[in-house]
């Protein structure tokens, strides 16, 4: 193996070590990387062995529930590692590279970089960055390279590196470190940027940018600016503070670093300019994409204007502790908030109809058995509001090979305003993951192409069996069946519908792309004079069932109108006595007979349908009547209705075929693009009606359950079933459920529903680790408030309650308490041991890229940020509360008292945690 490796040759993170080897592979991909040659792990350990024995005997004695322990055996370590002896040769070797690469005189960094004997063990591995640990010595000359070598290989035991290792469970000395040397960049403004947001999971760029070189930003010991770049976009948030201070080099010295003052327009003007920003977002992308998975990046800009990237390492996400909720689109279907039962059939719903459609589009049964749980999770229930579980689907559709082609259409479709990273890049793929990729998409493509040309076929199947299923369940009455047949009927339908339900989301996969295709088109400049031309062109796309509903509702006005008796019933009438002379007979047969019809065929649309404690028209005859007297009173007819909508699309169809003219090809596929969105957009909405019918009959099931439950005296009156589960309810009857009390679950569930509708929650959520231990309600736009509320940046998620405890200097401070909240300026990796021991972390300065940041992500600690002037705001041995998700910290005067209503709220005794 060999023991110098130069930046142009190819390197290995086993060799080398992930900062090394990602800067290695940047340069083949053309990045500005200074350039650098490494002392290899090879090197490192022939001279290791040296003091091996000494080092294990060291780490052997280390009590780790005592910091001084840690210390001293750090310093020991480190002692060790000055003793290690350099042959002449070995020195020799690194002069001659050194000169090779460096003018006289100039100065270079030293860095440090830790190589696991296992590989997820090593610096900037994809689960383990050990971020800020490793030592780097920075504008160091010729004369001092050989001690720097020697901190870098130390650094490898410092205190925060050992309490790390410890704590992960990772051997003590199962490592080496490669050093490299580097060319030293004098930067004059430096940033680390996340390719993804590590507190949401939001593909969306955050840039945290200083004065002078990145090791000041990166210490968090210059202020800071933040840019917030939309993945969506590409808009950008500025915060910017004044930077009165930036990190150099101390030249006065020869060496080293320090801060000097800044002032002026160069303190007060953000530290990037919106072109840098773009450029540097867009060189983020393509390391992102060169590496597989989102990236923490580090770079400089020297007075030239040229950037340089100093560093590139993925971002380390927890996935299995965290989960990404979105009610964007979903609140269409279930607005507010939803009752136990609509959710509960709404999941049972989701998992049914998907694991239909991912056997459609190809994917092996076996490969759909084993994301079962994602099936069964597609969607929450937060603070009593349905939510899209996004890493479910984000997982589920992943499976499909094709899924990265149609990504942004369907984020597009169900209203996110980012995409999101919810599981593993495929970090190191190489040209064979590629070649295999393609080949997925190959036989994805083959696979939808068959999908595509039958897609008429297959729905016109899918009416006519939906059709022959529903003549049987349409307006049947369930009261007095046997609630064990009610049951039985229910899973007999629903097994039909898991075998024929995909149809319709293969025809809501088409939609987006075709609605994208037809909006590129209509974006162009020839239709700019026309904003409204494709919406024009989509008009008289076939009948549509919604549309039809709403004629019909308009055709009974006009019986109405049309008749003197019945115009005078609707002045004389309320709409129940109407609908009563309905019932009775008592009104024109035409009438009754027209408003029967509608019932029995449309009866299932209404306000908010989808929610089973919602009626529908059906059960709510005289809001028919309402509707049919608002028509009745406007001078509307579907003829005019139908002439209108044949008269837009002809006048735009004229206005195409002028904007076309001379291009009868390009016509042609428009055209063609027009005719399939049209028929996708009939297909969805006929469909969608379909599934009200399918709700429909449910809610008969659970309409005639409830009856039952109310004979019985099982439940007191029939809207306490919505209060329930679909599990508990039939578990109840055919023998599963758990619970003979239901009446204390509905309760229970009254209360809870009650205390929800006063809740206020945020559109899009990322829970990290137990959801009810996180909070759900959206970031309030403040700093500080008359109600002892300050906001700072949320960085790591969680709620807790403990006192607060100030620490300026970490020296001082031997321990803290674990019913104690640090509250700090700033911290580094040195502060690692206060950290863990701590509910909770709060520091003035930082970014959601710091150290502090990452340190409480890993290790669950609810951590807020960037708080300013929080330590002398807050008083030392205050009760305070603290939520990590919405940078939210509130002085209190007591711990809340826990509420008796079922639980709404908890605090662990031990944590502090809020569930």
């Amino acid at each position: 193996m060999k023991k110098i490796l130069q930046h142009n040759e190819r390197m290995s993170v086993a060799i080398v070590g992930g900062k090394f080897a990602n800067q290695q592979i940047m340069i083949r991909n053309r990045i500005n990387v200074p350039i650098f040659f490494v002392l290899t792990k090879s090197f490192y350990s022939d001279l290791y062995r040296q003091i091996a024995d000494s080092v294990a005997g060291i780490l052997a004695k280390i009590d780790f529930n005592d910091h001084d322990s840690i210390i001293h055996a750090s310093a020991s370590i480190k002692d060790l590692f000055f003793t290690i002896k350099f042959s002449r040769e070995r020195k020799k070797t690194i002069f001659e590279y050194y000169d090779r690469y460096f003018k006289p005189g100039e100065l270079v960094s030293v860095r440090a970089s830790t190589v696991g004997n296992i590989s997820d063990e090593s610096e900037d591995s994809v689960n383990n960055a050990f971020a800020g640990m490793s030592e780097t010595f920075l504008y160091t000359p010729r004369e001092k390279v050989i001690d720097a070598i020697y901190g870098c290989w130390a650094s490898g035991y410092s205190p925060e590196s050992l309490i790390y290792r410890h704590a992960q469970g990772f051997s003590l000395s199962g490592f080496s470190v490669a050093v490299g040397i580097q060319k030293m960049i004098f930067g004059e403004r430096s940033f680390v940027m996340f390719t993804c947001n590590p507190a949401t999971s939001a593909k969306d760029t955050i840039i945290a940018s200083g004065l002078g070189i990145g090791e000041g930003v990166v210490r968090e010991v210059v202020p800071i600016d933040h840019y917030f770049v939309s993945g969506q976009d590409g808009s950008i948030r500025h915060e910017v503070v004044c930077k009165d201070k930036k990190m150099s080099g101390d030249f006065a010295g020869g060496h080293g670093l320090k801060v000097v003052t800044v002032t002026g327009q160069e303190a007060a003007s953000a530290a990037l300019t919106d072109e840098q920003i773009r450029i540097i977002v867009k060189f983020g992308a393509k390391i992102e994409n060169m590496f597989g998975a989102p990236q923490d990046i580090e770079g400089t800009i020297t007075a030239d204007n040229e950037i340089h990237f100093l560093q590139s390492r993925p971002i380390v996400f927890d996935y299995g502790r965290r989960i990404v909720w979105s009610n964007s689109n979903i609140t269409e279907s279930f607005p507010g908030i939803s009752t136990p039962l609509t959710f509960s059939f709404a999941r049972y719903f989701y998992e049914v109809i998907f694991y239909d459609v991912y056997r459609l589009l190809g994917i092996s049964p076996s490969v759909v058995v084993n994301n079962s749980r994602h099936l069964a999770k597609m969607v929450g229930y937060l603070d009593g509001r349905i939510y899209y579980n996004l890493t479910a689907f984000y997982n589920l559709h992943s499976q499909t090979p094709l899924f990265p082609l149609l990504r942004a259409h369907w984020e597009k479709m169900i209203g996110l305003g980012s995409s999101y990273q919810t599981h593993d890049g495929i970090y190191g793929s190489g040209f064979v993951e590629k070649i295999r990729g393609v080949i997925k998409i190959a036989s994805g493509c083959r696979h939808i192409g068959g999908l595509y040309f039958r897609h008429d076929r297959n729905m016109t199947n899918f009416y006519k069996w939906w059709d022959r299923l529903n003549d049987d369940l349409r307006n049947r009455d369930l009261t007095g069946m046997d609630p064990l047949e009610v049951v039985g009927l229910f899973n007999n339908v629903w097994n039909e519908v898991r075998d024929n339900w995909g149809k319709t989301l293969i025809n809501d996969s088409f939609l987006p792309v075709f609605n994208g295709l037809a909006e590129t088109i209509f974006s162009r400049p020839e239709f700019s004079s026309y904003p409204g031309l494709l919406s024009d062109l989509l008009c008289g796309g076939g009948k549509l069932k919604s549309v039809e509903i709403m004629l019909s509702a308009v055709s009974l006005g006009e019986i109405v109108r049309n008749s003197k008796k019945l115009t005078a019933v609707f002045k004389q009438k309320s709409d129940i006595e109407i609908w009563n002379l309905v019932k009775e007979k008592k009104i024109d047969n035409q009438f009754r007979a027209a408003v029967l019809k509608h019932l029995a065929e449309n009866g299932d649309r209404g306000l908010q349908e989808l929610k089973l404690e919602q009626p529908n028209l059906r059960e709510t005859p005289d809001e028919l009547i309402s509707i049919i007297r608002r028509y009745a009173d406007r001078e509307i007819t579907v003829a005019a209705l139908r002439a209108h909508e044949k008269k837009v699309r002809q006048q735009a169809e004229i206005k195409l075929r002028k904007i076309m003219k001379g291009r009868p090809v390009t016509l042609l596929y428009y055209k063609y693009i027009l005719a399939k969105l049209r028929n996708y957009i009939r297909h969805r909405e006929n469909s969608r009606y379909c599934r009200s019918e399918l709700y429909g009959f449910s809610k008969n099931v659970f309409s005639a359950l409830a009856k039952y439950f109310v004979k019985e005296k099982i439940i007191r009156d029939r809207d306490d079933i919505f209060f329930l589960t679909m599990e508990e309810i039939f578990g109840y009857v055919d023998g599963t459920g758990v619970t003979e009390n239901l009446l204390y679950l509905v309760e229970l569930r009254r209360k809870e529903f009650a205390v929800n509708k006063e809740k206020n929650c945020a559109e899009q959520i990322t829970t990290i680790g137990p959801v009810r231990k996180n909070s759900y309600a959206p970031a309030p736009d403040c700093r500080k408030d008359q109600n002892n509320i300050l906001k700072g940046l949320s960085s790591a998620s969680g709620k807790v309650y403990g006192i607060a405890r100030i620490v300026l200097d970490p020296l001082k401070v031997k321990k803290i308490h674990e019913d104690e909240i640090l509250i700090a300026r700033e911290t580094d990796p040195g502060w690692l041991f206060l950290m863990m021991s701590s509910r909770g972390i709060i520091v003035e300065k930082g970014s959601s890229l710091s150290h502090t940041a990452i340190t409480g992500r890993k290790f669950n600690i609810p951590t807020i940020v960037a708080l300013k002037d929080v330590t002398r705001i807050v008083p030392d041995g205050a009760l305070i509360s603290m939520d990590g998700a919405t940078g939210i910290v509130e002085i209190i005067n007591e711990y809340p008292e826990l509420p008796t209503n079922g639980g709404q709220v908890s605090i662990n005794p031990e944590t502090g945690a809020v569930g």
